[in-house]
C-alpha cells in the first residue's frame, strides 16, 4: 500500500507498507489500523484514494474502500476519488502512459523521489509503484482542492491532506 502525506503542497512523507498475507479480517483491520495511526500522527482534513476499476476490484477491496470512507467520515474527512485515467490525464494531457512513465513524471514534479524512482527501475518487481501513484493521488487532489479554494467553491483548506494509494495484495 503506497501512502503519501503533504502538508499544503509540500510532500512531508511517502512510502509503501506491506500488509502481508492473504485476504482476511485480519488483514482488513491492519490495513485500517495503518491508516488511522496516520491519519492521528497528521491529522489531515483529506483523504485521496484511488478510484477502484470494476473489471480490477474485488468484493473485498470495494468492502476495503468502504471502510475507508466510513471512517473517514467519523473523522470528518473528505474524501477524495481519482482513477488512474484521471491520474494519467492529470500528469499527460496528451495520452496514455505506463505506471512507470507515472512514475518518472511524478519524480520529476517532486525531486526529493529520486532516489525512489531510481531504485524503482533497477529492481524487476514494481516495488515503490504503489506510492507514485499516491504521491500523484495527492498531487492531484491538492491541484482540484486548490482551485475551488480560489473559486471559492471549497470550504475545505489544503493545510493538511493525506492521500492513499491501496491495494492490500502489497
Amino acid at each position: 500500500m503506497g501512502y503519501a502525506i503533504f502538508y499544503g503542497s509540500e510532500l512531508r512523507d511517502w512510502g509503501v507498507k506491506n500488509i502481508e498475507g492473504r485476504w482476511s479480517k485480519e488483514k482488513q483491520k491492519r490495513i485500517m489500523a495503518f491508516i488511522s495511526s496516520l491519519t492521528e500522527q497528521h491529522n489531515p482534513n483529506a483523504l485521496a484514494i484511488k478510484k477502484l476499476h470494476p473489471s480490477r476490484s474485488s468484493p473485498n477491496l470495494n468492502r476495503l474502500v468502504a471502510k475507508i470512507k466510513e471512517s473517514a467520515e467519523r473523522k470528518r474527512l473528505k474524501v477524495y476519488q481519482y482513477s488512474i485515467k484521471e491520474l494519467e490525464s492529470f500528469f499527460y494531457p496528451d495520452g496514455r502512459i505506463n505506471k512507470r512513465a507515472l512514475a518518472e513524471k511524478v519524480a520529476d514534479k517532486y525531486s526529493v523521489l529520486s532516489h525512489e524512482l531510481k531504485r524503482e527501475k533497477t529492481i524487476r518487481n514494481p516495488y515503490y509503484i504503489r506510492m507514485f501513484e499516491a504521491v500523484a493521488l495527492g498531487s492531484l487532489c491538492l491541484y482540484q482542492l486548490d482551485r475551488h479554494i480560489k473559486a471559492g467553491t471549497s470550504s475545505h483548506h489544503k493545510n493538511h491532506v493525506k492521500k492513499q494509494s491501496k491495494n492490500p495484495r502489497h
